[in-house]
């Protein structure tokens, strides 16, 4: 269900705040674009700390749909894998290097999206 804010709320009663996905997605949005102007370090560490933020969010309610897979199955062990990578991912600091710093800033918008399509997808079924 979307309320009018563009909020997604949880299907079963979880205790869980809603998630704002127009927030996630404008924030995944500024971290792809960011290579079309000139590198801006404090841009980058803004949208760096917001993008881990939404992963944190983001994270566990992956990790659930997981756990719902047989341990053991192909798409199992593919999503696990995918998830320990976006974790392990949003545990690295930003760069020192302005270009490094971009890479990674834009590898975790895309992690972000994948997360964010992942529970939009859970949510509409």
């Amino acid at each position: 269900m979307t309320t009018q804010a563009g909020q997604r709320e949880p299907r079963e009663s979880t205790g869980v705040e809603p998630i704002d996905t127009d927030t996630i997605r404008e924030t995944v949005r500024l971290g792809l674009l960011l290579s079309a102007g000139p590198l801006d370090r404090d841009a980058m560490t803004a949208l760096h700390e917001a993008l881990r933020g939404h992963v944190a969010l983001l994270l566990p309610i992956a990790r659930g749909d997981a756990d719902r897979l047989w341990r053991g199955g192909t798409a199992w062990y593919q999503r696990a894998a995918r998830l320990d990578g976006i974790a392990r991912q949003a545990e690295q600091p930003l760069p020192v290097d302005p270009f490094a710093a971009l890479v990674q800033v834009q590898l975790l918008a895309r992690d972000c999206e994948w997360l964010l399509g992942q529970s939009v997808a859970r949510a509409d079924s």
